[in-house]
């Protein structure tokens, strides 16, 4: 039947879009549903309604995960202890401000909603009988059961007897940024034992630390001293949370000592072991400055303009954005000379052209002031003059999404080639001689100025002909 009205619902949040509002010419009308925003797992029912006809269907949304770290897997009566949890989706990404219930036999229940990292920690009070406490914890549709052993005395959990074929540890993500005022940003590490045939080892004491924290960057591990069993996947999990410390590439490591029986653990030894390294960012920590071989002419066509990029990244080489550059330009000598044609402009002294020895900026202390004994060529001003030069940021003065931002300088073209100058750009924020970059040179010209028939905008310097005959002290202390 051909154009029958259908009505489509899905519950459980989940959305559905048809193709039409009416059965197509074959009697069917086609719809899509997906989950929405609501990444945990239900079930949802879909509904199609036409007149007084309803029919139903339902399927299963999986794939959200809930695990879990028990802190002291073995507690004295009524002694405190904890179980870390994290909520994750089917890609491992973290499921955040969802309703999490704990509860079990003797101890308190407690509700929450999971962190940034998906994470919830429940610390409760052991009973004060002894006896297996099964704690259950529900969140995204997910349940899952830890039980805590509580006994005066020693441990009854069951030693390791299958051969550790395979030890890994890996953390995720392995560049974590430094927490400052708060500790949401952290990096979950995951442990992995496998026997024979890669089978999954169960119970292997592990516990975490900084391998001796080799390069002092600091920040904890959310399980602490306290020894951790691999669970039934043979996986034992922590969570590394920087401090305030930056690192180097890889600067970070954490070590899985790893144990048989508690007795072993209890030794505090460390004869076996597996290594994963993570890297801490802050703030940029690298700054370059680089340019390409292109000139061009100012708005005015009087002056010669030239860009160059900056570029920020931090300790792991990733892009840096909205980072404050300031630049400052130096002239650092100037020379005396001119240009000559015998085929192509040349200041070449065979050709009857010539450029002298570099004369150092007069300015000697930088301040733009005729002082004593500057003036060194006694023309009556500092050469070469600070405003022969301009420097500029373009745009907005930060860094863009791929850690670039670009400036300028500008000079009049009489100038060109004349003059060498030193850029300085420093980020803000960047500390210590990687937080700056310098890029030294001579002020170019545009290539066919060069090879025009008429004179070059700079034929002349503007700060002398100059004499080849003289000596370089001479020439840069005659005025001309």
């Amino acid at each position: 039947m051909t154009g029958v009205p259908v009505t489509v619902r899905v519950d459980n949040e989940a959305v559905v879009v048809t193709s039409s509002g009416t059965t197509a010419a074959n009697g069917t009308l086609t719809g899509t549903v997906s989950i929405g925003t609501n990444r945990s797992n239900r079930i949802v029912t879909v509904t199609a309604t036409s007149g007084s006809v309803s029919r139903s269907a339902s399927f299963t949304v999986v794939g959200a995960q809930l695990k879990a770290t028990v802190l002291q897997a073995v507690l004295a009566p009524s002694a405190a202890g904890q179980i870390d949890y994290q909520l994750l989706d089917v890609n491992s990404n973290p499921m955040v401000g969802l309703p999490i219930t704990v509860s079990g036999t003797g101890v308190a229940s407690r509700s929450g909603v999971t962190d940034n990292n998906g994470a919830f920690s429940y610390t409760f009070t052991a009973p004060a009988i002894a006896g297996n406490v099964d704690i259950v914890a529900n969140a995204g549709g997910v349940s899952r059961t830890e039980t805590v052993i509580v006994q005066s005395g020693s441990g009854s959990i069951p030693a390791v007897t299958n051969t550790i074929t395979s030890a890994t540890v890996t953390s995720s993500p392995s560049v974590v940024s430094v927490n400052s005022s708060s500790s949401s940003n952290r990096s979950e590490v995951r442990a992995l034992f496998l026997g024979a045939g890669n089978t999954p080892i169960s119970n292997v004491r592990v516990r975490f630390d900084l391998n001796n924290d080799v390069n002092a960057i600091g920040g904890s591990l959310s399980t602490g001293s306290n020894v951790v069993y691999s669970d039934s996947n043979g996986v034992a999990t922590t969570a590394y949370i920087p401090g305030t410390r930056s690192s180097p590439t890889d600067g970070v490591t954490v070590r899985a000592c790893y144990y048989l029986t508690d007795a072993a653990a209890a030794t505090g030894s460390c004869s076996t072991f597996a290594l994963t390294t993570l890297t801490v960012i802050s703030e940029p920590l690298s700054v370059s400055i680089g340019t390409d071989n292109t000139i061009s002419t100012g708005a005015s066509g009087l002056a010669y303009v030239k860009r160059f990029v900056v570029m920020v990244v931090d300790a792991a080489g990733q892009a840096k954005a909205n980072v404050r550059i300031t630049p400052s330009v130096d002239l650092l000598s100037y020379a005396k000379g001119f240009y000559v044609r015998p085929g192509s402009w040349t200041t070449d002294t065979g050709a009857g052209g010539y450029q002298s020895s570099s004369c150092a900026n007069e300015d000697i202390n930088r301040n733009a002031v005729l002082e004593s004994g500057e003036d060194v060529n006694s023309n009556g001003q500092l050469d070469p003059r600070k405003s022969d030069i301009a420097i500029s940021m373009i745009g907005t003065g930060e860094t863009d999404s791929s850690g670039a931002a670009i400036l300028q300088i500008q000079y009049p073209k009489n100038v060109a080639t004349w003059v060498s100058y030193r850029i300085l750009v420093s980020a803000a924020g960047v500390s210590g001689t990687e937080g700056r970059a310098v890029w030294t040179g001579v002020l170019g010209a545009a290539a066919e100025e060069f090879t025009n028939t008429t004179p070059p905008s700079f034929q002349v310097s503007p700060y002398g002909v100059g004499d080849p005959a003289r000596t370089p002290t001479v020439e840069c202390t005659s005025p001309n």
